[in-house]
């Protein structure tokens, strides 16, 4: 049935986001809201702000005094250059002040800061200090007391964009919070003087005694390091000259064993080739070119000249004459003298080599003493070196101290007026506490907050259906009407078929809002499926008193005036009322063409209106559910659909009996109506539910009774005037949605 008239199948709810209020329509609700419960609101703040000022007039007054403190920035140093100015208490410049500041309010406010103040002024015996029960009390237990009144009562705080303290007391008596607030700068002033010249004599006289002890120590280390020098006999040549002779010493012993070893490597490289000579055979007479000796050289060079004389005499004579043989016994004295030679060098060799070693020997040993030696100094030079550091340390030290101790003397003797009273309290004329319009605007702002709360409470607890995302969230069929409230006193004058003006104001007032919002839930009924609109309407509600049978008339005479032969049927057979909005009695109706006692044509009656016909209920059955089952009244509805342009069938409400459900078989689409303010949202949901599933041709919903101070973000607003004549005019007040 949805599918044959456009109906589109549910589909999923927009985002809560998208659907929000806007900004206006909420301010317009909670301005609707106001309006409903401004008297909530007036008599909560009427409640607070006489609760405020009872509480006030009980509230005891309290006075202010205040003193003035001034932090001077440091002074220049009066001494000059040569002492550096000791000032304990140092407010500091622009930056270090604040942090100063705060640490001044600490001591301020600090319980032994207070007990002292308690001391200087006489407060534990100054009358109206301490409560009259306190007084029985022992003297630490009313110092206890005292005390923390003091901490209650006083403020310290800067003054703004200066450097000046704020000393500030809040108390009953006007004279003791000013005397109060005085003591207060006074014992202030006291200790940071007593602070500043007591630490200065604390301090000089911790630097005499600590002076005394570094002259004691200077002088037992100068005795120590001179006993030192004299066990290690540094005293008539000093550490350092003997420490330079021993290592000159063993720079030209290792300069001399260096030369020695050259020496004696090349004497024994000698040595061993000649001995190598020796091994192998080889011919001695070669040392010529390795030794420079000068008899050997001539040796051989007469050798050679014998050699080449006896090689020319062999040219002419043989080896037995005279001149050959002559040659031959020079040559072998020669020859002799040359290895006589020869061992003369290996002899002088093998001397030199060994005296070269022993003195290499010696020269190592004189090495070996010499670094015995600087061992030894330095060892000693590292005692010394520490020894002598170490009294010229304390010796530095001790200069330091004197000169401070010396500095801090003459600092303990200036007086220094860094912090001083700028002004004293004046008595206070006037309270500063309790503030009666203040505490006054306190209540009402209170009340007004309260009363909102409470509207607001008021507006989250109600559940009704008030707006268009309340149907949308339980259902994405569209709402296609929004009927505005119709003030009784609106229609007055104004003609009327039945009981009530408004169940035809369609008929009595075409032009009212109302009736125009009539029109409008007809079109858009109508433009929902163009090609095929509905011909059967079920018109129902989740509950009783909702306005169903009061939009199923209007509705039909809608459709009547738009051209369209029009039937309104009274299907509610327990509790009928669309022949008393008509003016009709009932008699015959609806029951009786079911039963068969009349046809459908004897109950159809005229309305007096043009094109618009009602079936009145007739005589209450007592089975309306078994009557609306049969085959009898679906035949009926069959014939209805060929008599009628459009029948509207008025329902009973879907939450007291199944009617609804069974008619919505035989209908083309089901209207929900809904009232604005009473319809609750879960009624509404179970409603849709029990349609939805058994597949009833759900088209949509109609919300009815908009209260034209309802807010919620409905667009126009209408309420009804009508002239004397009795036609319909324009109307304002109802609130309603394009």
């Amino acid at each position: 049935m949805s599918d044959q008239y456009g109906f589109q199948e549910p589909r999923p709810s927009s985002a809560p986001e998208e659907r929000g209020e806007s900004l206006g329509a909420l301010i317009g609700r909670y301005w609707a809201l106001f309006r409903r419960f401004y008297w909530v609101l007036i008599l909560t703040s009427i409640a607070c702000v006489a609760a405020a000022y009872f509480w006030t007039e009980r509230q005891p007054r309290i006075y202010q005094a205040t003193s003035k403190l001034m932090f001077h920035e440091s002074r220049p140093n009066v001494f000059g250059k040569q002492f550096e100015r000791v000032e304990l208490v140092d407010p500091g410049g622009r930056w270090q002040f604040e942090q100063f500041w705060n640490t001044q309010k600490e001591v301020l406010g600090s319980k032994w800061f207070a007990q002292r103040v308690i001391e200087r002024e006489g407060l534990l015996d100054a009358p109206g200090f301490l409560p009259p029960s306190v007084q029985q009390l022992d003297e630490d237990e009313r110092m206890k007391r005292a005390v923390n009144i003091l901490q209650r009562v006083a403020v310290y705080s800067l003054q703004r964009d200066s450097r000046v303290g704020l000393v500030q007391v809040r108390f009953e008596d006007p004279e003791l919070a000013a005397n109060i607030a005085d003591g207060i700068s006074e014992t202030y002033v006291e200790y940071i003087r007593e602070f500043q010249t007591g630490g200065l004599r604390q301090l000089a006289n911790w630097f005499d005694d600590y002076v005394s002890t570094k002259r004691e120590e200077l002088d037992e280390a100068r005795s120590e390091l001179q006993k030192y020098q004299r066990d290690n006999n540094i005293l008539s040549h000093t550490f350092e000259d003997r420490r330079e002779m021993a290592a000159e010493g063993l720079a030209a012993v290792s300069t001399q064993l260096r030369e020695v070893q050259a020496r004696l490597f090349a004497e024994e490289a000698l040595l061993n080739q000649l001995e190598t000579m020796e091994s192998r055979g080889d011919d001695l007479r070669a040392l010529g070119d390795l030794v420079d000796n000068p008899a050997l050289k001539r040796g051989l060079d007469r050798e050679s000249e014998l050699l080449e004389r006896r090689a020319e005499l062999k040219t002419r004579y043989l080896d037995a004459h005279p001149e050959v043989r002559a040659v031959d016994e020079q040559l072998e004295v020669v020859r002799r003298s040359i290895e006589d030679e020869i061992g003369r060098i290996r002899t002088a060799v093998a001397n030199r080599a060994a005296v070269t070693r022993r003195n290499a020997a010696n020269l190592q040993e004189e090495i070996e003493r010499h670094k015995a030696e600087i061992a030894e100094l330095n060892q000693i030079g590292f005692r010394y070196t520490e020894m002598r550091d170490s009294t010229e340390t304390l010796r530095q030290h001790y200069e330091t101290v004197l000169g401070r101790t010396n500095e801090l003397d003459l600092n303990a003797l200036y007086e220094s007026e860094i912090i001083q009273i700028l002004e004293n309290a004046d008595v206070p004329g006037a309270p500063i506490s309790p503030q009666v319009p203040l505490n006054l605007a306190v209540g009402l702002l209170l009340g007004l907050f309260l009363g909102g709360s409470i509207m607001v409470l008021i507006d989250a607890l109600d559940t009704t259906v008030k707006t268009e995302e309340h149907v949308t969230k339980y259902t994405t069929r569209p709402i296609l009407g929004m009927l505005p409230a119709v003030n009784a006193g609106a229609v007055k004058g104004v003609e009327k078929f039945g009981d009530s003006a408004l169940d035809t104001l369609t008929h009595t007032a075409p032009r009212s809002s109302f009736a125009e919002a009539i029109k409008t839930l007809r079109t858009n009924l109508m433009f929902m499926a163009p090609d095929n609109p509905p011909r059967v309407l079920l018109m129902t509600s989740p509950g009783p008193g909702e306005g169903k049978t009061l939009t199923s008339v209007n509705m039909a005479i809608a459709l009547a005036q738009s051209g369209q032969r029009t039937l309104v049927i009274d299907s509610d057979m327990r509790r009928p009322r669309v022949h008393k909005a008509l003016g009709m009695d009932n008699k015959v109706g609806l029951s009786d063409a079911i039963t068969g006692e009349r046809t459908y044509k004897e109950a159809v009656r005229p309305t007096g209106i043009e094109n618009l016909d009602v079936m009145t209920c007739g005589p209450v059955p007592p089975n309306p559910s078994e009557l609306l089952q049969t085959e009898r009244f679906r035949k009926l509805v069959r014939d209805l659909r060929e008599d009628y342009d459009r029948v509207i069938f008025d329902s009973p409400p879907l939450a007291a009996v199944a009617d609804a459900l069974v008619l919505s078989h035989s209908a083309d689409v089901v209207l929900l109506i809904l009232k604005f303010g009473q319809t609750r949202q879960e009624l509404l949901r179970r409603s849709i539910e029990q349609l939805e599933s058994i597949g009833a041709p759900f088209g949509g919903t109609v919300l009815n009774d908009i209260d034209e101070n309802a807010g919620y973000g409905y667009a126009y607003y209408y309420r009804y005037r009508y002239d004397d004549s009795g036609d319909g005019g324009d109307t304002k007040g109802g609130k309603m949605a394009s």
